[in-house]
């Protein structure tokens, strides 16, 4: 599991990239290339979507119908899968109208968005906690940097996350999804022992060791490893952005 330290380094490193593109996006046909191989590849992350999409048309691609920015790239031979079209759009969307704050509904694509998870329109699909964290931690930084706005999370994605959490079965939320930690004691009535045991517990592990942590069937053993779950996917995802993102930086 990265470190606060970690997240923090990774946070700055590509909010500073993000701010970059803002006003000067790079313009090397070396680096029009590692776009177009971002572009190609559907299991980049959201940022580096972006950051490609940026430097491929530019920041003129947020203001274009979906049809024309698809026409556009396959003008240019790049056929983009619906798992980045989701992605490009969704921060686009972040950039111009933040319903992400407040809209469930926009909360809950984007963040499935971000995942590489098809969005069916006429469905609720419950994200897990996993892809939460992840979309919440991209979703900021785009918002925070390149849109240079910051906003507080609203009823609905606060109601969401609790109850995605809730069904779960976690009493204490995640370091990204603290937000939502009020709503989910209120689905957990009567488990205020638990949640201070386990915040107990792990904030004395040892993230470095996390993959080798030996656990057993307590309640305590369970809720830890929940969130040990969590948290190696963030470490997973986190040094995968930092690596697309260098090569687009």
């Amino acid at each position: 599991m990265p470190s606060r330290s970690e997240f923090i380094r990774v946070a700055n490193y590509v909010g500073g990239v993000l701010k970059t593109y803002v006003d000067r996006i790079p313009t090397s046909s070396a680096s029009k290339d590692e776009a177009i191989k971002t572009l190609k590849d559907p299991d980049n992350t959201g940022i580096a979507v972006f950051l490609a999409m940026l430097r491929v048309i530019g920041s003129r691609y947020m203001a274009w119908e979906p049809e024309s920015i698809w026409l556009e790239l396959e003008g240019m031979g790049i056929d983009l899968s619906s798992e980045n079209r989701d992605k490009a759009q969704a921060a686009s969307t972040l950039v111009q109208a933040p319903h992400f704050y407040w809209d469930a509904s926009v909360f809950e694509n984007t963040v499935l968005a971000f995942s590489a998870t098809p969005a069916i329109a006429e469905a609720i699909q419950e994200a897990t906690p996993q892809e939460l964290a992840w979309g919440v931690f991209e979703a900021t930084l785009i918002s925070a940097n390149y849109a240079k706005k910051e906003f507080d999370f609203d009823r609905e994605p606060t109601l969401y996350t609790a109850l995605s959490l809730n069904r779960s079965g976690f009493v204490l939320a995640p370091e990204l999804l603290v937000f939502a930690q009020e709503e989910l004691d209120r689905f957990n009535r009567g488990g205020k022992d638990l949640k201070e045991t386990v915040k107990s517990r792990w904030d004395k592990v040892d993230m470095g060791k996390l993959s080798d942590l030996e656990l057993g069937e307590s309640p305590e053993d369970i809720q830890v490893a929940r969130l040990a779950s969590v948290h190696l996917y963030l470490e997973k995802k986190l040094s995968q952005l930092e690596q697309e993102v260098r090569v687009l930086a």
